[in-house]
């Protein structure tokens, strides 16, 4: 009897999970990496297609949505520059992918930024914003002046519309 209530103790213990841990893993699971995908285009229609102002054969330009967008015809696919990389669109209003030198035209390849040219138009964009920054707070300096300006004018209206008080 003692031997079954030892068997039956081990068999409910294994059954209720104590001895035997099958739920968990101990291995990391590193998180997928998420590559950023520009939105989508919205407009009434598509975009009209000229000739690049940069050397891009096969490609036509569409600068009324992005001057960054082109079509290329011999794949039938839309390329967009955007987020410093490439993204890949079946039409022109569809989905962006994410996409490698690899898959782009020569042509696309030869106007890509190199990562020390978008580094150094980053902090230039960072200096025009700290400027911009600068004239805002300017502005609103200028604001009060003008504020303080106003005041003094109304005071001095007030002053100028009350009789003179004499003693006499």
């Amino acid at each position: 009897m003692s031997r079954l209530r030892a068997a039956l103790a081990l068999g409910l213990a294994v059954s209720a999970g104590c001895i035997v841990d099958m739920g968990t893993s101990r291995t990391p699971t590193v998180p997928e990496e998420r590559i950023p995908v520009p939105d989508k285009y919205k407009a009434d229609q598509a975009p009209e297609l000229v000739a690049c102002t940069v050397d891009v054969p096969g490609c036509q330009c569409a600068p009324s949505l992005d001057p960054n967008l082109y079509y290329c015809a011999k794949d039938g696919h839309w390329f967009r520059y955007s987020l410093n990389r490439w993204y890949l669109a079946f039409a022109w209003d569809g989905n962006w992918f994410p996409t490698t030198k690899a898959d782009l035209p020569k042509s696309l390849v030869s106007i890509t930024p190199k990562p020390e040219e978008v580094k150094k138009s980053r902090e230039e964009r960072l200096k025009e914003l700290d400027k911009k920054l600068e004239e805002i707070d300017q502005e609103k300096s200028r604001e009060d002046k003008l504020k303080e300006n106003e005041r003094k004018l109304e005071e001095l209206d007030r002053q100028q519309q009350q009789p003179p008080q004499g003693g006499n």
